[in-house]
Protein backbone atom coordinates (compact mmCIF):
# COMPACT_ATOMS: atom_id res chain seq x y z
CA UNK A 1 0.00 0.00 0.00
CA UNK A 2 2.68 2.48 0.77
CA UNK A 3 4.58 1.87 -2.37
CA UNK A 4 1.14 2.32 -4.30
CA UNK A 5 1.09 6.09 -2.68
CA UNK A 6 4.74 6.82 -3.53
CA UNK A 7 4.33 5.99 -6.89
CA UNK A 8 1.32 8.07 -6.87
CA UNK A 9 3.20 10.67 -5.00
CA UNK A 10 6.11 10.31 -7.47
CA UNK A 11 3.32 10.47 -10.58
CA UNK A 12 1.99 13.71 -8.89
CA UNK A 13 5.80 15.16 -8.38
CA UNK A 14 6.93 14.69 -11.77
CA UNK A 15 3.78 16.77 -13.83
CA UNK A 16 4.33 19.40 -11.26
CA UNK A 17 8.19 19.08 -11.91
CA UNK A 18 7.63 19.49 -15.36
CA UNK A 19 4.88 22.57 -14.79
CA UNK A 20 7.24 24.26 -12.71
CA UNK A 21 10.20 23.23 -15.27
CA UNK A 22 8.25 24.60 -18.49
CA UNK A 23 7.04 28.07 -16.68
CA UNK A 24 10.91 29.10 -15.93
CA UNK A 25 11.87 27.42 -19.58
CA UNK A 26 8.69 30.19 -20.65
CA UNK A 27 10.12 32.77 -18.51
CA UNK A 28 14.11 32.47 -20.27
CA UNK A 29 12.78 32.31 -23.57
CA UNK A 30 10.45 35.86 -22.97
CA UNK A 31 13.69 37.24 -21.37
CA UNK A 32 15.68 35.96 -24.42
CA UNK A 33 13.30 37.50 -26.53
CA UNK A 34 13.81 40.92 -24.92
CA UNK A 35 17.24 41.32 -25.00
CA UNK A 36 16.81 40.71 -28.69
CA UNK A 37 14.56 43.20 -29.07
CA UNK A 38 16.85 45.83 -27.13
CA UNK A 39 19.87 44.99 -29.38
CA UNK A 40 17.94 46.73 -32.04
CA UNK A 41 17.02 50.02 -30.33
CA UNK A 42 18.90 52.71 -30.29
CA UNK A 43 20.58 52.36 -26.54
CA UNK A 44 19.99 48.70 -26.62
CA UNK A 45 17.67 48.67 -23.56
CA UNK A 46 13.80 49.09 -24.23
CA UNK A 47 11.56 51.89 -22.64
CA UNK A 48 10.04 50.86 -19.32
CA UNK A 49 6.69 50.46 -21.48
CA UNK A 50 7.55 47.74 -23.83
CA UNK A 51 9.41 46.16 -20.75
CA UNK A 52 6.41 46.59 -18.70
CA UNK A 53 4.09 44.78 -21.05
CA UNK A 54 6.34 41.99 -22.11
CA UNK A 55 6.51 40.58 -18.02
CA UNK A 56 2.54 40.86 -18.06
CA UNK A 57 2.79 38.13 -21.31
CA UNK A 58 5.27 36.50 -19.18
CA UNK A 59 3.19 36.40 -15.80
CA UNK A 60 0.13 35.26 -17.96
CA UNK A 61 1.35 32.76 -20.98
CA UNK A 62 3.89 31.16 -18.06
CA UNK A 63 1.61 30.28 -14.95
CA UNK A 64 -1.76 30.32 -16.70
CA UNK A 65 -1.53 29.38 -20.17
CA UNK A 66 0.99 26.43 -19.27
CA UNK A 67 -1.24 26.05 -16.21
CA UNK A 68 -4.37 25.18 -18.34
CA UNK A 69 -2.25 22.82 -20.52
CA UNK A 70 -0.95 20.74 -17.13
CA UNK A 71 -4.56 20.60 -16.45
CA UNK A 72 -5.74 19.03 -19.63
CA UNK A 73 -2.66 16.77 -19.68
CA UNK A 74 -3.45 15.54 -16.14
CA UNK A 75 -6.91 15.25 -16.87
CA UNK A 76 -7.76 18.04 -13.36
CA UNK A 77 -10.37 19.80 -13.07
CA UNK A 78 -10.43 23.82 -12.24
CA UNK A 79 -12.83 23.28 -9.49
CA UNK A 80 -9.86 20.63 -7.55
CA UNK A 81 -7.06 23.13 -8.25
CA UNK A 82 -9.03 26.66 -8.07
CA UNK A 83 -10.63 26.29 -4.21
CA UNK A 84 -13.04 29.61 -4.63
CA UNK A 85 -15.02 29.03 -1.26
CA UNK A 86 -16.99 32.32 0.30
CA UNK A 87 -14.78 33.20 3.08
CA UNK A 88 -16.52 34.72 6.00
CA UNK A 89 -14.78 38.52 6.74
CA UNK A 90 -14.58 37.26 10.53
CA UNK A 91 -12.07 34.86 9.07
CA UNK A 92 -10.91 36.80 5.75
CA UNK A 93 -9.70 39.67 7.68
CA UNK A 94 -7.07 38.23 10.29
CA UNK A 95 -6.15 35.45 8.05
CA UNK A 96 -4.93 38.41 5.33
CA UNK A 97 -3.28 40.17 8.48
CA UNK A 98 -1.68 37.34 9.80
CA UNK A 99 0.04 36.61 6.36
CA UNK A 100 0.66 40.65 5.40
CA UNK A 101 2.33 40.55 8.98
CA UNK A 102 4.42 37.46 8.05
CA UNK A 103 5.41 39.04 5.13
CA UNK A 104 6.90 42.24 6.51
CA UNK A 105 8.70 40.06 9.17
CA UNK A 106 10.21 37.89 6.35
CA UNK A 107 11.41 41.31 4.41
CA UNK A 108 13.54 42.21 7.75
CA UNK A 109 14.66 38.27 7.60
CA UNK A 110 15.31 38.58 4.18
CA UNK A 111 17.11 41.69 4.93
CA UNK A 112 19.68 39.91 7.48
CA UNK A 113 20.37 36.76 5.45
CA UNK A 114 20.95 39.31 2.16
CA UNK A 115 24.05 40.79 4.69
CA UNK A 116 25.12 37.85 6.05
CA UNK A 117 25.62 36.41 2.28
CA UNK A 118 27.20 39.52 1.12
CA UNK A 119 30.27 38.51 3.77
CA UNK A 120 30.84 35.81 1.32
CA UNK A 121 31.60 37.86 -1.34
CA UNK A 122 27.92 37.53 -3.40
CA UNK A 123 26.24 39.55 -4.41
CA UNK A 124 22.65 39.45 -6.41
CA UNK A 125 22.54 41.17 -9.41
CA UNK A 126 19.04 41.70 -10.26
CA UNK A 127 17.47 44.88 -10.32
CA UNK A 128 14.37 45.64 -7.99
CA UNK A 129 13.81 49.34 -8.36
CA UNK A 130 11.97 51.07 -10.99
CA UNK A 131 11.74 54.44 -12.34
CA UNK A 132 8.83 55.71 -14.41
CA UNK A 133 8.47 58.36 -16.93
CA UNK A 134 4.85 59.17 -16.86
CA UNK A 135 1.10 57.91 -15.67
CA UNK A 136 1.12 55.40 -18.29
CA UNK A 137 4.03 53.67 -16.87
CA UNK A 138 2.78 53.78 -13.50
CA UNK A 139 -0.17 52.18 -14.00
CA UNK A 140 1.51 49.45 -16.16
CA UNK A 141 4.19 49.10 -13.38
CA UNK A 142 1.17 48.28 -10.69
CA UNK A 143 -0.34 46.04 -13.41
CA UNK A 144 2.82 44.14 -13.71
CA UNK A 145 3.54 43.72 -10.37
CA UNK A 146 0.90 44.30 -7.86
CA UNK A 147 -2.31 42.42 -10.06
CA UNK A 148 -0.84 40.22 -12.54
CA UNK A 149 1.28 38.19 -10.31
CA UNK A 150 -0.86 38.27 -7.27
CA UNK A 151 -3.58 36.36 -9.51
CA UNK A 152 -1.12 33.80 -11.64
CA UNK A 153 1.37 32.75 -9.15
CA UNK A 154 -1.12 32.34 -7.02
CA UNK A 155 -3.52 29.92 -9.29
CA UNK A 156 0.07 28.33 -10.23
CA UNK A 157 1.24 28.05 -6.81
CA UNK A 158 -1.65 28.35 -4.17
CA UNK A 159 -3.86 26.60 -6.67
CA UNK A 160 -2.48 23.89 -8.87
CA UNK A 161 0.85 22.62 -6.95
CA UNK A 162 -0.87 23.12 -3.08
CA UNK A 163 -3.78 21.34 -3.98
CA UNK A 164 -2.25 18.75 -6.00
CA UNK A 165 -0.23 17.87 -2.46
CA UNK A 166 -2.75 18.60 -0.49
CA UNK A 167 -3.82 14.73 -0.97
CA UNK A 168 -0.30 13.69 0.61
CA UNK A 169 -0.88 15.87 3.44
CA UNK A 170 -2.01 19.31 4.63
CA UNK A 171 1.33 20.33 6.16
CA UNK A 172 3.49 18.60 3.47
CA UNK A 173 1.79 20.27 1.01
CA UNK A 174 1.86 23.67 2.33
CA UNK A 175 6.17 22.87 3.23
CA UNK A 176 6.39 22.13 -0.63
CA UNK A 177 4.34 24.17 -2.29
CA UNK A 178 6.53 27.51 -0.83
CA UNK A 179 9.57 26.07 -1.15
CA UNK A 180 9.09 25.41 -5.15
CA UNK A 181 7.44 28.91 -4.62
CA UNK A 182 10.50 30.28 -3.16
CA UNK A 183 12.78 28.91 -5.94
CA UNK A 184 11.31 29.82 -8.66
CA UNK A 185 11.84 33.25 -8.04
CA UNK A 186 15.48 32.56 -8.85
CA UNK A 187 17.49 35.00 -6.75
CA UNK A 188 18.73 35.46 -3.18
CA UNK A 189 17.04 38.45 -3.03
CA UNK A 190 13.54 36.97 -3.57
CA UNK A 191 13.81 33.32 -2.71
CA UNK A 192 13.73 33.29 1.38
CA UNK A 193 10.96 35.99 1.27
CA UNK A 194 9.02 33.84 -1.14
CA UNK A 195 9.08 30.95 0.63
CA UNK A 196 8.30 32.63 3.62
CA UNK A 197 5.82 34.62 2.52
CA UNK A 198 4.33 31.29 0.89
CA UNK A 199 4.10 29.17 3.45
CA UNK A 200 1.96 31.61 5.11
CA UNK A 201 -0.06 32.30 1.77
CA UNK A 202 -0.40 28.45 1.43
CA UNK A 203 -1.44 27.96 5.30
CA UNK A 204 -4.39 30.68 5.00
CA UNK A 205 -5.61 29.05 1.62
CA UNK A 206 -5.72 25.26 3.70
CA UNK A 207 -7.65 27.05 6.22
CA UNK A 208 -10.23 28.80 4.41
CA UNK A 209 -10.27 26.27 1.82
CA UNK A 210 -10.24 29.43 -0.52
CA UNK A 211 -7.62 30.66 -2.53
CA UNK A 212 -9.00 34.23 -2.24
CA UNK A 213 -7.28 35.21 1.09
CA UNK A 214 -4.03 34.28 -0.73
CA UNK A 215 -4.76 36.29 -3.72
CA UNK A 216 -5.43 39.34 -1.78
CA UNK A 217 -2.56 38.99 0.74
CA UNK A 218 -0.34 38.89 -2.42
CA UNK A 219 -1.61 42.03 -3.99
CA UNK A 220 -1.54 43.72 -0.55
CA UNK A 221 2.40 42.62 -0.14
CA UNK A 222 2.77 43.80 -3.99
CA UNK A 223 1.26 46.59 -3.48
CA UNK A 224 2.87 47.60 -0.69
CA UNK A 225 6.24 47.01 -2.39
CA UNK A 226 5.28 49.12 -5.54
CA UNK A 227 4.40 52.00 -3.82
CA UNK A 228 7.16 52.32 -1.80
CA UNK A 229 9.31 51.86 -5.13
CA UNK A 230 7.16 54.46 -7.02
CA UNK A 231 7.93 57.13 -4.24
CA UNK A 232 11.27 56.28 -3.38
CA UNK A 233 12.45 56.12 -6.95
CA UNK A 234 10.53 58.95 -8.36
CA UNK A 235 10.63 61.46 -5.19
CA UNK A 236 6.93 61.55 -5.45
CA UNK A 237 7.00 62.44 -1.70
CA UNK A 238 9.23 63.77 1.47
CA UNK A 239 11.82 60.50 1.89
CA UNK A 240 12.05 60.83 5.88
CA UNK A 241 8.39 61.37 6.26
CA UNK A 242 7.19 58.45 3.35
CA UNK A 243 9.80 56.26 5.65
CA UNK A 244 8.74 57.28 9.08
CA UNK A 245 4.50 56.59 7.94
CA UNK A 246 5.90 53.45 6.14
CA UNK A 247 7.39 52.61 9.50
CA UNK A 248 4.27 52.91 11.40
CA UNK A 249 2.27 51.41 8.65
CA UNK A 250 4.84 47.85 9.51
CA UNK A 251 4.54 48.49 13.28
CA UNK A 252 0.40 48.33 12.66
CA UNK A 253 0.52 45.54 10.41
CA UNK A 254 2.56 43.54 12.66
CA UNK A 255 0.50 44.44 15.78
CA UNK A 256 -2.84 43.63 14.05
CA UNK A 257 -0.81 40.32 12.99
CA UNK A 258 -0.26 38.99 15.56
CA UNK A 259 -3.55 40.06 17.57
CA UNK A 260 -5.22 38.12 14.84
CA UNK A 261 -3.17 35.35 15.18
CA UNK A 262 -4.15 34.93 19.13
CA UNK A 263 -7.23 35.55 18.41
CA UNK A 264 -7.96 32.42 15.80
CA UNK A 265 -5.11 30.52 17.91
CA UNK A 266 -8.84 30.26 20.27
CA UNK A 267 -10.46 28.63 17.40
CA UNK A 268 -9.87 24.71 18.30
CA UNK A 269 -7.35 23.09 15.67
CA UNK A 270 -6.85 26.15 14.00
CA UNK A 271 -2.77 25.96 14.00
CA UNK A 272 -3.09 22.36 13.37
CA UNK A 273 -3.01 20.37 10.78
CA UNK A 274 -4.67 16.79 9.76
CA UNK A 275 -2.38 14.00 10.31
CA UNK A 276 -1.22 12.21 7.19
CA UNK A 277 -0.07 8.39 8.56
CA UNK A 278 0.08 6.94 4.90
CA UNK A 279 3.85 7.57 4.25
CA UNK A 280 5.86 9.28 6.36
CA UNK A 281 7.47 12.67 5.81
CA UNK A 282 11.18 11.33 4.65
CA UNK A 283 8.96 8.90 2.16
CA UNK A 284 7.30 11.38 0.89
CA UNK A 285 10.25 13.90 0.70
CA UNK A 286 12.21 11.59 -1.31
CA UNK A 287 9.64 10.28 -3.44
CA UNK A 288 8.98 14.03 -4.93
CA UNK A 289 12.54 14.98 -5.41
CA UNK A 290 13.45 11.76 -6.71
CA UNK A 291 10.96 12.93 -9.45
CA UNK A 292 12.24 13.24 -13.08
CA UNK A 293 10.26 16.88 -13.25
CA UNK A 294 11.68 17.83 -10.15
CA UNK A 295 14.67 16.96 -10.64
CA UNK A 296 14.86 19.28 -13.94
CA UNK A 297 12.75 22.16 -12.40
CA UNK A 298 15.44 22.23 -9.67
CA UNK A 299 18.65 21.48 -12.23
CA UNK A 300 17.45 24.75 -14.23
CA UNK A 301 16.36 26.85 -11.17
CA UNK A 302 20.17 26.34 -9.67
CA UNK A 303 21.31 27.59 -12.91
CA UNK A 304 19.01 30.45 -13.09
CA UNK A 305 20.16 31.57 -9.50
CA UNK A 306 23.91 30.59 -9.91
CA UNK A 307 23.56 33.52 -13.00
CA UNK A 308 21.49 35.83 -10.66
CA UNK A 309 24.89 36.10 -8.21
CA UNK A 310 27.25 36.56 -11.35
CA UNK A 311 28.25 39.86 -11.53
CA UNK A 312 27.79 41.81 -14.97
CA UNK A 313 31.20 42.68 -17.06
CA UNK A 314 32.78 39.30 -15.46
Amino acid sequence: MDFNYKLKLKKTSNGLGFYIFTITVTMFLISTVMGIMSFFTKDNKLDNTAVLLIDIIASISSMFIIGIFYCLLSNTSLNEILPLNKVNLKLLIPCVLIAFAVGFISDYFTELFISGVSLFGLQNNVEMSFKSSGALENILYIIAVAVIPPIAEEFAFRGIVLQKFRKYGDSFAVFISALLFGLLHGNIVQIPFAFIVGLALAFITVKTESIIPAMITHFLINCTSVIISLIEENNYADTNAADTIYLFFIIAVIVAGNISGYKLSKTEGFFKFKKYALLSYKDRIAAVFSSAGIIFALSLLAVEIIMSLIPYGS
